[in-house]
């Protein structure tokens, strides 16, 4: 019965985690220098793998990416589009890192522009430090006000 409630606890803050991320899509953007052009729906993804050569792509990982918390079209400072996908934890873990990172490399390789990997959580596992560090994946944190109920 503990681990039941420790279960359903844990799905209701990743889902307020995502709903705050989601609707700060536009500051998630703006930390990276970017302005979000718009938030790329379910069905623009199933476009995008539709067009798209993913004849080496396992179905798992198209199956996952399908359901990508977010991507985000994006303009640079230069009119440059480009994308940034992002994946959304209470805590930001190493399957979170593994996604965001898989989701932007899809993104590239299906529209040809450069992406963003992004992380965004109210707290985040340390053993993705390195991805971090490494500039593989972009931390964003989210802030207590941010999940506070209304």
């Amino acid at each position: 019965m503990f681990k039941r409630i420790t279960d359903d606890l844990g799905q209701l803050k990743g889902a307020h985690a995502r709903n705050a991320a989601l609707e700060n899509a536009a500051i998630i953007a703006r930390d990276l220098g970017l302005r979000r052009t718009k938030s790329l729906s379910q069905e623009e993804l199933l476009d995008l793998i539709d067009a798209a050569d993913t004849a080496n792509v396992s179905v798992d990982d198209l199956r996952s990416f399908r359901v990508a918390d977010l991507i985000m079209e994006a303009a640079a400072e230069d009119g440059e589009i480009c994308y940034v996908a992002v994946e959304i934890s209470y805590t930001a873990n190493g399957r979170d890192t593994k996604r965001a990172i898989r989701n932007a490399e899809f993104m590239t390789r299906f529209t040809g522009k450069r992406s963003f990997a992004v992380v965004s959580g109210l707290h985040r596992d340390d053993r993705i430090q390195s991805s971090i560090e490494s500039g593989e994946v972009i931390w964003h944190q989210l802030t207590a006000a941010q999940l506070d109920a209304e």
